[in-house]
């Protein structure tokens, strides 16, 4: 059965490879991750899947491309390094 977490991690898979830019990449992750949340379908995952697209949620939430973010910010490249590491682990 197609979920719609197939969408965020192939989304997430563009992402590492480059293939979406950035800011693409997190209004369509942010957006698609609170459907998901929101009608329910994060429950039909596997809890591991669910937990790891959570967990890339927060960090893309995050993601602030100013200057003067925060030390718990992250920029693309410390974004790119944090998602690599949550997909390795999954």
């Amino acid at each position: 059965m197609y979920h719609m977490s197939n969408e965020l991690l192939e989304s997430v898979d563009r992402f590492l490879r480059g293939d979406i830019p950035i800011n693409e990449f997190v209004e369509k992750y942010i957006d698609g991750w609170r459907a998901e949340r929101d009608s329910g379908e994060l429950l039909a995952d596997n809890p591991t899947t669910s937990e790891k697209l959570s967990s890339i949620f927060c960090v893309v939430d995050l993601y602030n491309p100013d200057e003067d973010r925060e030390e718990y910010e992250f920029d693309e490249a410390g974004l790119r390094a944090v998602i690599q590491k949550l997909i390795e682990g999954m």
